[in-house]
This record gives C-alpha cells, sequence and structure tokens, in this order.
C-alpha cells in the first residue's frame, strides 16, 4: 500500500482510449454498439471541451467488417487521433518479436491513412505490456523507431475490462440493482485508481508526472465517462494532451521488462520495491461475480477472449495474474 508519500491533487491527465473497436469476442448488450459507443464518447469529451484524443485501436475486427472502419474514420474526423496498436491486440508476452513486428505492419496496412493524420505517431503495446525478456522489447522497439512510432505507455488505469462481462450479463439479466451497482463501481474504481497512480508515481520519480490514463471503449465506458471527467474535475485534474505528457521523461524511459499484468508505472514500481494499492479483491469479486448467467462466467470468458487474441497472432497464450 502507497502511503509514504502525502496525496496532492490537481494532476495533469492525458485521455487516451483503447479499443475503439471492442474486441470481436467480447460480449455487447443488444441496445449498444461499437457505433455508439464511440459516439458517445466522442460527445462526452466535446462536453468537457477535451480534444485531441488518442484512440488506440486494435484493427483484426476489419477482417470481417471492412464497414468499421468508419468508425475510426469518426474518430478522427471529430478532431482526436488513432495510433497503432496492433492488428490482433496479442500480448507480447505470448508471441515472437517477428510475429509482434508483423502485426503492427499489418494494423498500419489498415489504418495507416487514418494513423498518418496524428500530428504524431504513437504505438501502445497491447495490454501496455512490452515483452517477457529485455532482448525481444529491443528488437520490437528498433523496429518502431525505424517506422517513426513512440511508444505511448500507461500510467494510471483500473482494470476496466473486468466490467464488460458483468455488465452485459446485468442487461440480460434485466437486473437494475447489479447494473447501478457496476456502473458505481466502474467511477469509483477509476477514482481511487488515479489517486494510487498519483502517490505511486510521486515515489518513483519524487513528483508528479501528467499522468497517461487509459479506458477501453467499453458500453460500460459510454454510461459512466461523464461521471469519470466530472469526478476527475472536482479533484482539479486538468486535462493535457497526450503530446503534452509525452514530452515528460518518465513516459520517455523503459523500466524492467515483467510477466505479469501491470502498466508501465507498475513496472517502475516492481523494480523499486514500491507497492501499489489495486482495486480491492472484495471490489473485483463483487464485479466479477454480480448478476450470474449461465455460460457466462467472467473469467470463462475472459481467458477465451485472451487466448484467441493470442492465437490469431501466432502466439501461445500463457497468463500471469499480477
Amino acid at each position: 500500500m502507497v502511503t509514504s508519500v502525502e496525496e496532492a491533487l490537481p494532476l495533469e491527465v492525458a485521455i487516451t482510449v483503447d479499443e475503439l473497436l471492442l474486441w470481436d469476442d467480447a460480449p455487447m448488450p443488444e441496445s449498444y454498439t461499437r457505433e455508439k459507443v464511440v459516439t458517445s464518447v466522442i460527445e462526452t469529451l466535446a462536453k468537457h471541451q477535451i480534444n485531441g484524443v488518442y484512440g488506440f485501436a486494435h484493427t483484426s475486427p476489419l477482417d470481417n467488417d471492412s464497414g468499421l472502419k468508419e468508425i475510426l474514420r469518426h474518430w478522427v474526423d471529430s478532431g482526436h487521433h488513432l495510433g497503432n496498436h496492433t492488428h490482433c491486440h496479442a500480448c507480447l508476452n505470448w508471441v515472437s518479436a517477428k510475429n509482434y513486428c508483423e502485426d503492427i505492419e499489418r494494423s498500419e496496412d489498415v489504418i495507416g491513412e487514418l494513423i498518418e493524420r496524428a500530428p504524431a505517431r504513437y504505438f501502445r503495446y497491447a495490454m501496455d505490456m512490452s515483452g517477457d525478456s529485455a532482448a525481444k522489447r529491443g528488437e520490437v522497439e528498433d523496429f518502431l523507431a525505424k517506422k517513426g512510432y513512440t511508444n505511448a505507455p500507461i500510467s494510471a488505469w483500473f482494470n476496466d475490462f473486468a466490467w464488460i462481462v458483468p455488465h452485459t450479463r446485468s442487461h440480460l439479466n434485466g437486473d437494475k440493482e447489479a447494473l447501478t451497482m457496476l456502473r458505481q463501481s466502474y467511477v469509483e474504481a477509476a477514482v481511487a485508481q488515479l489517486r494510487e497512480a498519483a502517490k505511486a508515481a510521486r515515489l518513483v520519480f519524487g513528483r508528479d508526472i501528467p499522468h497517461i490514463w487509459l479506458i477501453h471503449g467499453t458500453p460500460i465506458a459510454m454510461d459512466t465517462l461523464d461521471d469519470i471527467l466530472t469526478a476527475f474535475k472536482r479533484l482539479g485534474v486538468r486535462f493535457v494532451s497526450l503530446d503534452h505528457a509525452m514530452k515528460d521523461v518518465a513516459h520517455r524511459a523503459m523500466p524492467q521488462v515483467s510477466p505479469k499484468f501491470v502498466n508501465q508505472l507498475q513496472r517502475f514500481c516492481l523494480g523499486q520495491g514500491i507497492s501499489i494499492d489495486k482495486m480491492s479483491p472484495s471490489m473485483l469479486q463483487a464485479v466479477l461475480q454480480a448478476s450470474p448467467r449461465e455460460g457466462m462466467d467472467s473469467i470463462t470468458i475472459y481467458e477465451n477472449l485472451l487466448r484467441a487474441l493470442c492465437e490469431r497472432a501466432g502466439g501461445k497464450y500463457e497468463w500471469a495474474w499480477a
């Protein structure tokens, strides 16, 4: 638990959105579509006068429906930007550097014209996991440099993918009580984990950094992003661009690699022996088990989803929970 540094907001936060096209194998309530989710996120960002947000969208969904590219075009036409996030969204820990670099290339083949409309060429590692060995990561980093990409890491997230399946189950079950709990806990987790990231960064770097915050383009994000941004503002958060945040050396350095599901700031913490609070086990359990439904076990669906992403990129699925 991070306790030795006094918490001091306000903070600078750059919002980024991963999976503008949610994974093909992720469940979604019938009343939601990828297009509705992205349009809602655009409208919410506009409400809060936040412009030029980078989205990182894996592109394999376009293999089955090329029309989905119009959703990404809508994002860019609305004043936001796209980065490269690989084609299949397989974790580098599970695939060879060669396969991973080929997957980056495949994504550029699909949306390169939209990436070029951004002021900078950013890449984000799938799941912000940059490989299980320094040699593998180095090979990919060399490839990214040749392609003109800069890695845009994550310093603040809140494991928001954990709500995807329970949120869908609750809709299917017509469980209003569960939906209320899920939405409230989602916002609470976003705020709590931003606080923890701020504390951890002060311990690692001895100062505040402009945080790079992640949310995924999910149905529950569509329902709650306005509440999250409002809560952030009440904390004193000032929203900045990714370009601004990336000027800080904290985001240019590369911490040790790790087999664990941890973001860049958390890897810095591991390297320095700093413990950072994550979502409480009791909250995680309540979320994952909310509104049960036969055939829709949260962990089983997530495991199958991740395995499929890995296999599409020619890798071997091996999960290491942090």
